[in-house]
């Protein structure tokens, strides 16, 4: 189906203009899916005093990834432009 990870054989009948058959299998291999196709991370806002400044921690703790496993490396949160 193209959604299941792994190798299947997929069973193929090739006919020769003379009518013969053979039949052969021919192994399918299906890849991961990446994982931010198969993931998407979650942001909480955040909320600060007027005149407190934002730092980088405050804007990379609002970001998580829900169901990602922790059995995997951790996904890495940064900010693009630590100046905004």
């Amino acid at each position: 189906d193209g959604n299941t990870p792994g190798t299947t054989e997929v069973d193929v009948t090739v006919t020769y203009p003379d009518g013969t058959k053979d039949h052969v299998k021919v192994p399918v291999t299906v890849g991961e899916e990446a994982d931010n196709d198969a993931y998407d991370p979650k942001v909480e806002e955040v909320n600060k005093d007027h005149g407190t400044p934002t730092t980088e921690e405050d804007v990379t703790g609002a970001v998580t990834v829900p169901d990602y496993p922790s059995e995997k490396e951790q996904p890495v949160i940064t900010v693009d432009n630590p100046d905004q």
